[in-house]
């Protein structure tokens, strides 16, 4: 019986040697950066077919903004 003891007395003291370890071990680590996002540019729709595209690939035709790029886009 008193060996059961004994054994458990010294896993209890391992787990708490290596639990110490650890947390010392996550201490030293710096604090994860901040995310650094990009700034999101503006959706609008195509004056003639209604899909959300960035402003960059619009183009203005007669006072309308419509894709640039897009062959598939006409009126609806």
């Amino acid at each position: 019986m008193s060996r059961i003891l004994l054994l458990l007395l010294i896993a209890f003291l391992i787990y708490l040697a290596v639990r110490g370890y650890l947390r010392l071990n996550q201490e030293k680590k710096p604090p994860p950066a901040a995310p650094t996002t990009l700034p999101g540019e503006d959706m609008l729709a195509c004056a003639r077919c209604g899909v959300n595209v960035p402003r960059s690939e619009l183009t203005e035709v007669d006072g309308r903004l419509v894709c640039a790029a897009n062959p598939n886009c006409r009126e609806p």
